[in-house]
């Protein structure tokens, strides 16, 4: 029986249609597992590229914290000057406070000087210091006791290099954990040395041990991707040691839920094509229709995505499409999201919102194309001590509404910086001057409003004025020189300081004095000399004043006034007293074995004359060397007393009850001489030179000299002339009736040898008057 025309149609349609659904099911099949596998391999790639920038971000965090710690001056001034345990403080606190692993403090010719890693090898210092020459713009991976450290090492420099600085984080289950949160996908640190496999995973145990069985193929799918480790994941492999190949970071992106995903897909389209086969030519049409485009509108959509762009809503799509169309466009925002937080991150401070030092160099970059303005160097006094009184979370605070307070004065700083604790970095374009900048720190030190009580701050400054002499290109001379000025405000008292040229030498000098000073002490570059003090009414020497010199083996003579000062500013000036102490009591017990007797000045810093031990220790020292309590004496300057008067007088009272004789040096220069006087218990007030020494021309000189005698004399207290270069000076002190005269018009500063020399040739030949050939 022929076939009807009818049936031939339907047969000939059926045909067509299950053919067209045949290849369509192949098509969508082909493409939806092909596409998965695009979108699981830029899933994966994405996250890897995300986990790299997470390990670039911590070692820029390590960097920034390091540069604040390199640039501290204190820390700085430890390396230079070989403190160890402030050196290790230092590193253990600051590596607590940025949650490090690790600390080392490398020599520049790479020796070990401190470390938080106990039992390092010298190959693992070795591989450290190799580090510093071939340092990379992203991170750096060590291996240490089979764990791999994420290591960031930096100079510190005083200007030049002195040492190495370095901290770690550990490739530990934390980081695994924190890197699968922000990517989404599982991460194994795998560290193969000495024969020893180690292994820390986001993974179940089953898929960790599936790794290691396959550790021989990591090598070859170091940036490549992978389909069975483990299984039923795409894996890539990151290389963190490209030298020896023994450290890899292995990201595991799960194929189970695509594979659920594609399976559900298949029988879907089984199913859809058991049913289209039974529907009529409208039916298979529309279905062929309806979707085939919206997944090739799909496929199109997923590819934009994955190259960044932001594609337009797939318009009639079905309600399914739609809803991975929008779950692709949402991990895209998200994951744009995280890029601007972490960029934010980098170059903002977490408490106060300002630039950081790195933001900050990278915007003086740009502001300084045309070297003008002001940069403007601010910190808090004192903000140790407030942050003690205050609490921390307070001062947080403080320093919360102080940067706001910066912010918002006039005139507007063009860049506002936080550099570290209470330090901000300011640039005003154009530059400010002084009187609009006093204004504006008046403004600034306003009371603080903390927890309903108001805070008082005062602040220090240091300027530099910009000009055309600076390289734009050398922002990190502009900061430091920023940082002298500040130093210098805060060494010499003062509100504001400008930088000068040429204070990076003596800023150096000056490092380098403090670094060696205990170096000098224990090597005996410094020495003695001693000044006769002549008691004119009797024409006879009994006692001399001790003074210190130092003759440096590179600078050359370094006078007294210069390196004491720096040893009060940096809290050495203990170690200066205690010697020359020492040692003018051993010159003492030399001296009265030979059977000379007499009584020999030491003078004493603020700092000795707050330590109420100090005048029992000083009587031990004479007892036990035999010597008698009017062998030594006393002298402190008006301006030490002054410092803190109620603890110093009740020191020198311990003094005098012991019986040693107490001297006011520098009488006249302070402020205050007339109102503590009285109150002293003191037997002897030397007049400063600076009066003295013109008496014999100067009218005004002489007066108030002759004034100050009868008010010391009033007192019951003896006169002593310092400075005095005259016979005719002699004469008039004389009449005057001074007691005692130190100056060079009997003789100079004396070593020990020449000392006693003068002093014998001087008392046995009893000169009553000093011709006008006297040598000076």
């Amino acid at each position: 029986m022929p076939t009807s025309f009818r049936n031939r149609l339907i047969i000939a349609f059926l045909l067509i249609l299950t053919l067209m659904q045949l290849t369509t099911a192949l098509f969508v099949l082909s493409a939806t597992q092909r596409d998965f596998r695009q979108q699981q391999t830029q899933n994966l790639n994405i996250g890897s590229n995300i986990f790299v920038e997470m390990l670039s971000n911590r070692s820029d965090q390590l960097n920034q914290s390091l540069s604040l710690l390199s640039a501290d001056f204190g820390f700085k001034r430890a390396v230079a000057t070989g403190e160890q345990d402030t050196i290790s403080s230092v590193l253990a606190n600051h590596g607590r406070r940025i949650n490090a692993d690790a600390a080392i403090l490398l020599s520049p010719q790479g020796k070990l000087l401190s470390s938080s890693l106990q039992g390092l090898t010298a190959a693992n210092v070795d591989e450290l210091f190799a580090l510093t020459k071939n340092r990379s713009t992203t991170f750096e991976i060590f291996n240490y006791d089979h764990s791999s450290y994420q290591f960031v090492l930096q100079p510190v420099k005083a200007p030049t290099l002195i040492a190495w600085v370095g901290m770690g984080f550990t490739m530990d289950k934390n980081v695994a954990d924190q890197a699968k949160t922000i990517t989404g996908i599982d991460i194994s640190f795998i560290n193969q040395s000495a024969g020893r496999i180690e292994i820390v995973s986001t993974l179940a145990q089953a898929q960790q041990q599936d790794v290691l069985a396959r550790i021989n193929l990591l090598a070859k799918t170091v940036d490549k991707v992978s389909d069975d480790i483990p299984s039923n994941y795409l894996s890539t492999t990151i290389a963190l040691d490209k030298n020896s190949g023994h450290q890899w970071a292995v990201l595991h992106q799960s194929n189970v839920k695509w594979q659920q995903n594609y399976d559900a897909l298949r029988n879907n389209m089984l199913i859809i094509f058991a049913i289209t086969c039974l529907l009529a030519f409208m039916v298979a049409a529309w279905f062929s229709g309806g979707l085939t485009k919206p997944i090739y509108a799909l496929v199109n959509f997923a590819r934009k995505v994955g190259q960044g762009e932001n594609p337009p809503p797939i318009k009639g799509a079905p309600a399914e499409l739609q809803v991975l169309a929008n779950t692709l466009s949402i991990m895209r925002e998200n994951i744009e999201s995280r890029e601007n937080d972490l960029v934010y991150q980098s170059q903002h401070d977490n408490l106060t919102g300002l630039y950081n030092r790195l933001a900050a160099k990278q915007q003086l970059s740009l502001l300084l194309s045309k070297m003008h303005g002001s940069l403007v160097m601010i910190d808090i006094k004192n903000f140790r001590h407030l942050n003690n009184i205050i609490g921390f979370a307070n001062a947080d605070d403080l320093l919360v509404l102080f940067a706001s307070r910066l912010e918002s004065l006039s005139p507007t700083a063009q860049l506002i910086s936080r550099l570290d604790g209470d330090s901000f970095l300011l640039l005003f374009q154009p530059g400010i001057h002084h009187e609009k900048l006093d204004n504006y720190l008046r403004q600034l030190t306003n009371p603080f409003s903390i927890q309903g009580s108001k805070i008082s701050v005062n602040v220090r400054v240091g300027i530099v004025d910009l000009s055309s002499d600076y390289d734009c290109n050398d922002i990190d001379t502009l900061i430091r020189h920023a940082e002298i000025a500040l130093n210098q405000a805060r060494v010499e008292s003062l509100g504001i300081a400008t930088y000068q040229q040429g204070e990076d030498e003596r800023y150096l000098r000056e490092l380098m004095i403090i670094r060696d000073l205990p170096i000098a002490l224990a090597q005996g570059q410094l020495h003695l000399v001693f000044q006769p003090k002549v008691n004119i009414q009797s024409n006879h020497c009994h006692g001399a004043e001790t003074l210190i010199r130092w003759q440096h083996p590179e600078l050359g003579f370094i006078p007294p006034d210069e390196f004491i000062r720096l040893a009060e500013n940096s809290g050495n000036i203990s170690m200066i007293s205690d010697w020359v102490l020492n040692t003018t009591i051993k010159q003492l017990a030399q001296w009265q074995l030979q059977g000379i007797s007499l009584t020999v000045a030491i003078n004493l810093s603020a700092h000795d004359l707050t330590n109420p031990q100090l005048p029992l220790d000083i009587e031990k020292l004479l007892i036990s060397n035999h010597l008698p309590i009017n062998a030594l004496s006393i002298e402190v300057t008006e301006g030490a007393v002054m410092k803190d008067a109620q603890t110093v007088i009740a020191v020198l009272q311990q003094f005098r009850n012991i019986g040693l004789a107490i001297a006011i040096d520098d009488f006249g220069t302070g402020h205050s001489s007339l109102a503590y006087l009285k109150l002293l218990p003191v037997n002897e007030v030397k007049i400063d030179r600076s009066f003295i020494k013109d008496i014999h021309t100067d009218a005004t000189d002489l007066m108030i000299v002759d004034s100050s005698i009868r008010l010391i004399k009033g007192l019951n207290l003896s006169v002593v002339a310092e400075g005095v270069e005259s016979v005719e000076g002699i004469n008039i002190l004389r009449g005057l009736n001074c007691d005692i005269i130190q100056g060079y018009v009997y003789s100079k500063p004396l070593k020990a040898d020449d000392f006693i020399v003068w002093f014998q040739q001087f008392n046995q030949s009893n000169i009553q008057t000093l011709s006008k050939d006297t040598p000076h």
